[in-house]
């Protein structure tokens, strides 16, 4: 199956969602009939996105399995994989406290308290829920996470909306749902977690979805394709490729 590309604007640039059968955007099938992901399997438990900053992200966090049911959304762990370098932001510096972040919600120091690294096309960083992070300027990745739209923005470089109104912050939620013992993201080649996992595979790879499981390619075109459980291809392009439980 093939998707169309859901595009969606932001004030920091855009979004593309690639495969979505979250109920808030679900991809639709190419081909004209209608059906969406949603429509074949309501289920489908992750959302790849792409994500091209011209502007830097807000400062946030999401939701983790455990955190989601206490603080409301539902959960979300993500991973992303660089296109265009850029700097980013993932974890605290050593030492930092919850004072310390909200004091920083009010007078701005954020980006004293963030680690700060310069992400190179290619390499991989995985985001678990509760780690505060922010994509930085001129940065775009391939994004894998969790299907959900969740996002507690901490802050947001005092800029205003594409309305011209200041976004809303959640605060209350962030802090409750950031967990300031994770450390910062390091660079690797797949990312592997409970809820998918993913790597990046030479042109012409043979790629087999193991038994239960089914395989999500997306070229470095954009476009998109869904298998079924076992089924064998041989990639056309660069390939990225997601096994999904």
């Amino acid at each position: 199956m093939r998707f169309e590309v859901d595009i969606h604007k932001a004030v920091w640039a855009e979004e593309a969602w690639l495969v979505s059968a979250h109920p808030s955007a679900p991809g639709r099938l190419a081909g004209g009939d209608g059906r969406t992901l949603r429509d074949v399997c309501p289920d489908f438990p992750v959302l790849i996105k792409r994500i091209r900053a011209e502007k830097r992200l807000s400062v946030q966090v999401h939701p983790n399995d455990v955190t989601a049911p206490r603080v409301g959304g539902e959960a979300k762990t993500e991973m992303w994989c660089v296109l265009e370098p850029g700097p980013s932001f993932a974890g605290f510096r050593a030492g930092v406290t919850a004072a310390d972040v909200e004091r920083a919600v009010g007078d701005g120091s954020f980006e004293e308290l963030l680690v700060r690294f310069d992400a190179k096309p290619g390499e991989c960083y995985f985001i678990p829920g509760g780690l505060v992070h922010a994509i930085g300027e001129g940065t775009s990745v391939y994004e894998v996470q969790q299907s959900s739209d969740t996002t507690f923005r901490l802050y947001d470089w005092g800029r205003v909306g594409l309305d011209g109104r200041p976004r809303a912050l959640h605060v209350r939620e962030a802090l409750a749902a950031m967990d300031l013992s994770l450390p910062p993201p390091v660079p690797s080649n797949r990312v592997t977690c409970p809820y998918f996992e993913f790597e990046k595979v030479p042109s012409g790879t043979e790629v087999r979805a193991g038994k239960g499981w089914c395989a999500v390619y997306v070229p470095a075109t954009g476009e998109s394709r869904l298998l079924s459980a076992g089924e064998n291809f041989a990639a056309p392009a660069e390939t990225f490729v997601t096994r999904i439980p």
